[in-house]
């Protein structure tokens, strides 16, 4: 039996083609949820969106400090495991919820699949950079999305058990605009600055959420932001969610789920993010992105010129990043970048299994 364990957003998108594919295969699977996303419109929806079963468990270790998410995983997933027995667990990503549960799988001799291994920010601060190195070296067999991911492996002395798939969320994201197509779903014509905000490095701080407000101000497009609760949260409790709701330009909406998340992103001509999913997304969706944190994520895309990093306090790069913003225009998808594979992410990792009898034939 393979164990799938997720608990955020980008975790459910990239479950969701792996765990049709080993279904059609013939495995048995089951998914355990963590709870790191316990809000409904944040969750829930995303399974029913994406066609995968509801969770056979949810661990409900939502809320707290890394170190108390981190804890509570692993004293309840520890109990999950020893009941269920899987015979090879499958992470993704790099939260608290894939380094938790890397750890508790490794002491129970358990093998680990990791999804999206390999990237790197070189950042020893950035907590998911921790998350991603403990969990590659724990894991038995690493996914990469991208070539730079694989070269990173390498230099770490994992090429061996490192595969060149291709990324999950690339075949989400084409599953979906097609489907979106056959259904004839309508698109709205106008053009928009599609943003996120949630990362803690930009809610934490007052003045640093009221310069993220400021850039919003100065970009000259109608800019929609599906809200994460705790950004809304972080901007009441510092007094500056009436000034958010009153900037002219800015549309705030509720979150979510996949689908509308795919429309808006191919609408975007330009996408203001602090997310490494949602950057990395951008190219799929033929979207330029503004980068709201200074790390060196996606460097193929960062390389190129797709993605454009901006420090909200610091004024030299806002302007750098609002001269990005007034040429950002839609890509066309024969010009988009095609670093992350052919959308069959979930073919290539399903042949690697069997290869390597993680799973049998």
């Amino acid at each position: 039996m393979i164990a799938h364990i997720v608990g955020n957003r980008p975790q459910f998108i990239k479950l969701a083609p792996l765990y049709m594919r080993l279904e059609q295969a013939g495995y048995q699977q089951c998914i355990i949820h963590s709870g790191q996303h316990y809000d409904e419109n944040m969750s829930d929806i995303f399974f029913e969106e994406l066609g995968i079963p509801a969770p056979c468990v949810n661990l409900g270790a939502g809320g707290g400090s890394h170190a108390q998410v981190t804890a509570k995983v692993m004293t309840e997933l520890e109990e999950e495991l020893l009941q269920r027995k899987p015979d090879l667990i499958v992470l993704y990503g790099d939260t608290n919820t894939t380094l938790a549960a890397a750890i508790t799988a490794a002491k129970l001799c358990i093998p680990i699949a990791h999804v999206e291994a390999g990237p790197r920010t070189h950042v020893k601060t950035n907590p998911e950079e921790c998350n991603r190195i403990v969990t590659d070296h724990l894991s038995d067999i690493l996914f990469c999305p991208d070539s730079e991911s694989l070269e990173n492996l390498k230099r770490e002395g994992l090429g061996e058990k490192a595969y060149m798939t291709g990324d999950l969320m690339y075949d989400t994201y084409l599953s979906i605009s097609e489907r979106m197509i056959k259904d004839d779903m309508p698109e709205e014509s106008e053009e928009i600055v599609l943003m996120t905000w949630h990362r803690q490095e930009n809610t934490a701080d007052r003045e640093r959420m009221a310069c993220i407000l400021h850039l919003v101000e100065r970009l000259e497009s109608k800019v929609v932001c599906p809200l994460h609760p705790r950004t809304r949260k972080c901007l009441a409790q510092f007094g500056l969610l009436e000034r958010a709701e009153a900037i002219p330009n800015l549309e705030i909406i509720d979150p979510v789920g996949y689908v509308e998340m795919v429309k808006l992103m191919n609408r975007a001509r330009l996408i203001l993010t602090d997310s490494g999913g949602v950057s990395k997304e951008s190219s799929f969706a033929g979207a330029k992105c503004l980068f709201m944190l200074n790390l060196d994520i996606w460097e193929d895309l960062l390389r190129e010129h797709w993605i454009c990093r901006v420090n909200p306090e610091q004024e030299d790069s806002v302007e750098e990043a609002l001269a990005f913003a007034e040429h950002a225009r839609r890509v066309a998808v024969e010009d988009r970048p095609r670093y992350y594979g052919d959308g069959c992410a979930a073919q290539q990792m399903l042949q690697a299994l069997q290869k390597t009898g993680l799973v049998g034939n």
